[in-house]
């Protein structure tokens, strides 16, 4: 039951994740771009309903990720919610009537049959203790990511912006590893006290800041894709490494596999919208 749950929570944090692109960007895109990061930027965007629906629909896919993250490992999780850019690229080729385009629509069917791959390897799994060091460079890991966000926010580009698109990846992604690292015991309330708990909290403004900022530079396509890109690989590559992470029965092949086919499919949907934002007059 729990098993089934954890995976329909992931895939419903896919699904908020992708609108919420989508309806960060139409605000985003109304905002002068910025060249630091302010969180000034923040609360104007506060005033406009689809920034504001957009970060509920985020805050749920937040919730939905804890959900997921307790019970399955994150080379499980993290690709399912790639799924999101699948998600983001249908909305912008019906909804705003941007082509989709033949490169995509493979993508799409590659990133289809990764996650296809990995389904057939989960299995309910709790995540291993870690040492106190990795524990404290995962609380610590949010400072370091705003300074380099703040370094390369200053720079125009397709390469920065995909670089900060990046980071905010990493960003999230740090929220499914340190969820998958919170303990829940009763009562309840004493997860206030947990540092990880602040972690995760850090880890999503830093990265709702600098997604935001890549958003104003790019269609949210492109720039939900390299952010997946990265919120996918990097927790998959810590819970392998520190959290005790397997596939069912050593299904390894499998997982590289749909691991693989996912990463190749982002990419490519990446390549397939690599067109410049049309500008917004304000």
């Amino acid at each position: 039951m729990f098993f089934w749950l954890a995976l329909f929570a992931a895939l419903g944090c896919a699904i908020c994740n992708g609108i919420a692109a989508i309806l960060e960007k139409v605000s985003a895109d109304t905002q002068e771009r910025a060249n630091a990061i302010r969180v000034g930027l923040l609360v104007r965007l506060l005033q406009q309903w689809p920034y504001v629906l957009g970060l509920a629909l985020d805050g749920v896919a937040w919730i939905l990720t804890l959900v997921a993250v307790q019970d399955l490992p994150l080379f499980v999780v993290q690709p399912i919610i790639a799924f999101s850019v699948v998600v983001t690229a249908i909305i912008e080729r019906f909804v705003m009537h941007r082509q989709l385009g033949r490169l995509a629509t493979i993508a799409i069917l590659i990133i289809l049959s990764g996650l296809c791959l990995l389904a057939l390897t989960a299995t309910p799994e709790r995540a291993a203790t870690v040492s106190p060091i990795v524990r404290g460079v995962i609380i610590g890991a949010p400072v370091v990511l705003a300074v380099l966000g703040g370094m390369f926010v200053k720079f125009r580009g397709t390469v920065a912006t995909v670089v900060l698109a990046a980071i905010s990846g990493v960003a999230f992604g740090g929220t499914a590893v340190a969820g998958r690292m919170l303990s829940f015991s009763h009562p309840y309330w004493h997860v206030l006290t947990q540092p990880l708990l602040w972690a995760i909290i850090a880890y999503g403004l830093v990265g709702i800041l600098l997604f935001t900022i890549a958003l104003q530079r790019n269609l949210a396509t492109v720039v939900n894709a390299a952010m997946i890109t990265c919120e996918t690989t990097v927790p998959l590559v810590v819970g392998i490494a520190c959290l005790g992470d397997r596939p069912r029965h050593g299904l390894w092949p499998l997982v590289i596999s749909g691991v693989l086919l996912a990463l190749i499919g982002t990419a490519l949907i990446t390549v397939a919208h690599k067109v410049p934002s049309p500008k917004i007059t304000q």
